[in-house]
C-alpha cells in the first residue's frame, strides 16, 4: 500500500506552499533594511492616524409595517492583483504601493459594526467600526505596553502591543471559543478597532506559538490592519499558512521565519527582538526578548513549562534564560495559567511511558486516544509506540489530519512507511482490531468532532463497539465538564473501557506550575513583573508566587485589557489614567457583532422567553382589521394550553390595535407597532408571567 502520508499530502494540497515561497530569516540585516525604510521619526510621538476615504453611502430601506428594521451597509470593491518581490529572505506578496484602506466611517461605533466589505485583498472582510479613541502621546524615549486580550480570560484572545516612538509591535492574535453567553456565535476575537488608524505604524506581528488562542484571529485581523509581517518559528508559520490559505490571504501575507534555538537579534522597526525556545504542549514554541532604544528590556514567556525530557523539543535552556536575565530585564510578562497548582508539571516522557503500557496491555478491541490536534509530540510518541509493538496508527478528525500532515512535511515527525494508514472502512477491516490505534479529535465532545460522530454512530469509517478502549489524553476545558461527562456515559453504555488522567497519568499540562514559575522569575530577575493569561485569581496567585522570590509587591503590575503603562528611560513606570476601550466582538458565520448588541440580546430573549408573532391584515383606507388576527408562537405555550392562550392573545391584540387607532387616528406606523408590542408585553407578563419576544406585523390590502 502506498504510504499514507503521500496520500495525505494530496488531500491537504495547497495548505503548505512550496518551499520557494516560504521566507525564512535568522539574521537581521535584510529585515532591518526593509523596516528602516518604513520608519517614521515624527516628534513628539503622538502617532498620526492613517487617513481613509469615506465609502459610498447606500440609503437605508425600512420595513414600516414590521417591528424590525435592517441596516444596509455600503460596499466598496477594490480588486488589486498582488505583485511579486524577488527578495529571497522576505517575500512580500502584496502591493506595497497601495496603502489606502477601505473601512466603515462610523464614529459612533454603532450600526456598521461588523460590516462586510470587499477590499484590495480581493475578498470580503469584516470591518471594525471607526472609533474616536486616539492613543495618548508617548513621551520621548518611553516604551509603552498595552494588553489587548488575554487578561481576565483563560486560553482566549491572546494579544498585546508594544510601542516605541511611532512604531508598534503586536504580539499574538488568538480567538476565544464561544461561551454560553455568546449565543449562536462561533468565537470571539480581539478588539483592534483602535489600531485601524495606525496601520502604517505597525511593524509586525510576533507569534509565540501555533495554538488557536494565539493565532486563530489572524485571518480576521490581518486584512483589517493592512497585512503586517508575521514573525515566528517554522511550525508556527506553517500552521498559520494553512489558516490564511483557507481564508484566501496567502498571496498577500509576509512571513519571516525565526529559529528560536539560535541567539539572533532581529531588527524590526526601532525594536530589537530575540526569540528563545520554551517548552509547551506544541513544538517550536518561543518566548520573546524585546529591547527598545529607550532602554526598556522586556521578556514575554508565551505559554511555557519546564520539561527536562520532551519528545520533540530540546529541554529547557536555563543557561540561555539566565544570560538574557543578566541584560537587566525591565518587565517580565509571565504565563499564569498554571499558577494555582503547586510543585512541578509532569514531563511528557511520563505520559509516553503510561501510553506505552496501555498499548501493550490492549490485546482485545481497538484503542482510541482522544487528544487535541495540536499535541504533535503526543502523536510522535504514539508513532514510536506503535512501531515498537507492531501496531498501526489511524488519524481521525480534519484538524488532526491536517496538523500531522504539516508537521510531517516540515520535518517534525519521523516514522517508518506504512505506520500511519488512512482511516477508511477497507483499511480498518484489513487490520486486526487489537492492532489499531486511532488518534482522534473530540476530547471535549465538540459538535461534529470525530469522537462525537463515532459515539453517535455517524462516523463513516468507525463504529464504537463493546471491547474498545477510549483514552482521554487531555484535560477538560473549564465549563465543559458536563458535556464530556455525557460523552463518557454514552461510551460506557456501549461497553467501552474509559481511561482519563484521573485514572492514569495519560496527560500533562503545557503550563508551568508554581515551582517552575519561580525558576523563571529567578533566572530573568526583572525589575517589574506582569502576570499574564488568565482571570484575576490566576494572576493574583502568580503575583503571590513572585513575591515569594523577592519581587516587590509595588513592582507587580496587574492590568486589565486596555490599560496603558509607559516605561521611562530611567526604568520607572507610569500608569496612564486613560484606558483603551476594549469591546467583546464575536464572529457569527460571516458577520461580527458585540456581545452587548441587539442581536445577542434578542437571541437571549428568544432562548429564555420564546417568540410570539401577531399578524394583522387591515384595510388600507379605513385601517379596519380584515378577517382574523393570526397568532404564531414558538416555545411560549404547552400543547394543552394553546387554544386558551391564543384566544386571549388574539382578544387583547384586537383591543390594543382598535383602541390605539381610536385615540390616535393618524398615528405613525412605527409608533403603532411599538405600542402593540409594549402593551402586549405588559399583558402577558401579568397574565402568564412570561416575557416573549413579540413581533407584530401589519399588512395593508
Amino acid at each position: 500500500m502506498k504510504d499514507f502520508l503521500d496520500e495525505l499530502d494530496r488531500e491537504v494540497q495547497g495548505i503548505i506552499p512550496d518551499s520557494s515561497a516560504t521566507s525564512s530569516h535568522t539574521g537581521s540585516s535584510q529585515t532591518e533594511q526593509q523596516n528602516n525604510s518604513q520608519r517614521s521619526h515624527n516628534k513628539p510621538h503622538s502617532i498620526a492616524p492613517a487617513q481613509s476615504p469615506k465609502p459610498q453611502q447606500i440609503p437605508k430601506k425600512a420595513n414600516t409595517w414590521t417591528q424590525s428594521t435592517h441596516n444596509q451597509n455600503s460596499t466598496v470593491k477594490q480588486n488589486t492583483q498582488p505583485q511579486k518581490n524577488n527578495n529571497p529572505q522576505v517575500q512580500k506578496k502584496r502591493n506595497p504601493n497601495q496603502n489606502n484602506r477601505n473601512r466603515n466611517q462610523n464614529n459612533s461605533g454603532g450600526d456598521n459594526t461588523g460590516a462586510v466589505q470587499s477590499n484590495k485583498y480581493g475578498r470580503k472582510i469584516i470591518q471594525f467600526p471607526e472609533t474616536k479613541f486616539f492613543l495618548p502621546t508617548l513621551r520621548e524615549g518611553y516604551t509603552r505596553y498595552i494588553p489587548i486580550g488575554w487578561n481576565n480570560e483563560i486560553g482566549a484572545k491572546n494579544m498585546s502591543m508594544v510601542q516605541f516612538g511611532d512604531d508598534i509591535l503586536l504580539i499574538d492574535c488568538g480567538v476565544q471559543f464561544a461561551e454560553p453567553d455568546m449565543l449562536g456565535a462561533d468565537y470571539s476575537i480581539p478588539d483592534v478597532s483602535f489600531l485601524t488608524k495606525y496601520t502604517k505604524n505597525i511593524k509586525g506581528f510576533l507569534i509565540t506559538h501555533a495554538h488557536l488562542d494565539h493565532i486563530g484571529a489572524l485571518k480576521n485581523v490581518l486584512p483589517v490592519l493592512d497585512m503586517p509581517t508575521l514573525y515566528g518559528t517554522k511550525l508556527t508559520l506553517g500552521l498559520i499558512k494553512k489558516s490564511l490559505e483557507e481564508a484566501g490571504l496567502m498571496p498577500y501575507a509576509t512571513f519571516v521565519e525565526i529559529d528560536a534555538g539560535k541567539e539572533n537579534m532581529t531588527k524590526i522597526g526601532q525594536f530589537s527582538v530575540e526569540f528563545f525556545s520554551v517548552n509547551h504542549s506544541i513544538p517550536d514554541c518561543a518566548g520573546l526578548y524585546i529591547e527598545t532604544p529607550g532602554g526598556a528590556k522586556m521578556v514575554h514567556t508565551g505559554d511555557f513549562k519546564i520539561d527536562h525530557t520532551p519528545r520533540l523539543d530540546k529541554p529547557a535552556d536555563f543557561e540561555r534564560y539566565e544570560a538574557i536575565g543578566k541584560r537587566g530585564i525591565t518587565l517580565y510578562l509571565g504565563d499564569s495559567t498554571g499558577s494555582v497548582t503547586k510543585g512541578f508539571s509532569m514531563s511528557e516522557k511520563e505520559v509516553g511511558d503510561t501510553l506505552e503500557k496501555i498499548v501493550a496491555e490492549t490485546t482485545n478491541g481497538r484503542l482510541l486516544i482522544a487528544a487535541f490536534s495540536s499535541w504533535i509530540s503526543r502523536v510522535q510518541q504514539l508513532i514510536d509506540i506503535a512501531q515498537k509493538h507492531d501496531k498501526y496508527i489511524f488519524l481521525s478528525g480534519r484538524s488532526m489530519v491536517e496538523n500531522i500532515a504539516i508537521a510531517q512535511k516540515l520535518g517534525y515527525l519521523s516514522m517508518k512507511p506504512g505506520t500511519i494508514k488512512k482511516l477508511t472502512v477497507k483499511n480498518t477491516q484489513s487490520v486486526p482490531a487489537n492492532k489499531q490505534i486511532i488518534i482522534t479529535t473530540g476530547s471535549q465532545w465538540e459538535e461534529y468532532s470525530a469522537l462525537s460522530r463515532m459515539a453517535e454512530w455517524k462516523h463513516n469509517a468507525i463504529t464504537i463497539q463493546s471491547g474498545d478502549t477510549v483514552v482521554f489524553s487531555s484535560s477538560v476545558v473549564p465549563w465543559n465538564e458536563r458535556s464530556v461527562g455525557g460523552l463518557i456515559n454514552r461510551l460506557i453504555k456501549y461497553g467501552v473501557k474509559i481511561i482519563t488522567k484521573s485514572d492514569l497519568p495519560v496527560h500533562t499540562s503545557g503550563h508551568a506550575y508554581q515551582e517552575e514559575q519561580k525558576i523563571f522569575l529567578r533566572l530573568f530577575a526583572p525589575k517589574y513583573f506582569m502576570p499574564i493569561y488568565g482571570d484575576l485569581y490566576f494572576r493574583t496567585r502568580h503575583a503571590e508566587t513572585a513575591m515569594s522570590v523577592w519581587v516587590k509587591e509595588s513592582n507587580i503590575l496587574l492590568l486589565d485589557n486596555g490599560n496603558i503603562v509607559d516605561f521611562a528611560p530611567n526604568g520607572s513606570v507610569f500608569r496612564s489614567k486613560i484606558k483603551v476601550p476594549i469591546m467583546e466582538y464575536v464572529i457569527d458565520w460571516n458577520g461580527m457583532g458585540l456581545t452587548t448588541s441587539h442581536v445577542i440580546k434578542a437571541r437571549e430573549q428568544m432562548m429564555n422567553a420564546w417568540v410570539l408573532v401577531i399578524q394583522y391584515t387591515i384595510d388600507k383606507k379605513t385601517k379596519a382589521i380584515l378577517g382574523h388576527i393570526k397568532v404564531e408562537t414558538r416555545g411560549l405555550v404547552y400543547v394543552d394550553e394553546v387554544r386558551y392562550i391564543h384566544r386571549i392573545i388574539i382578544k387583547k391584540s384586537r383591543e390594543v390595535f382598535e383602541n390605539t387607532l381610536k385615540d390616535i387616528p393618524d398615528i405613525d406606523e412605527k409608533d403603532l407597532l411599538k405600542i402593540l408590542r409594549t402593551d402586549l408585553e405588559s399583558f402577558l407578563l401579568k397574565k402568564m408571567d412570561r416575557e416573549p419576544m413579540i413581533i407584530p406585523i401589519v399588512t395593508e390590502v
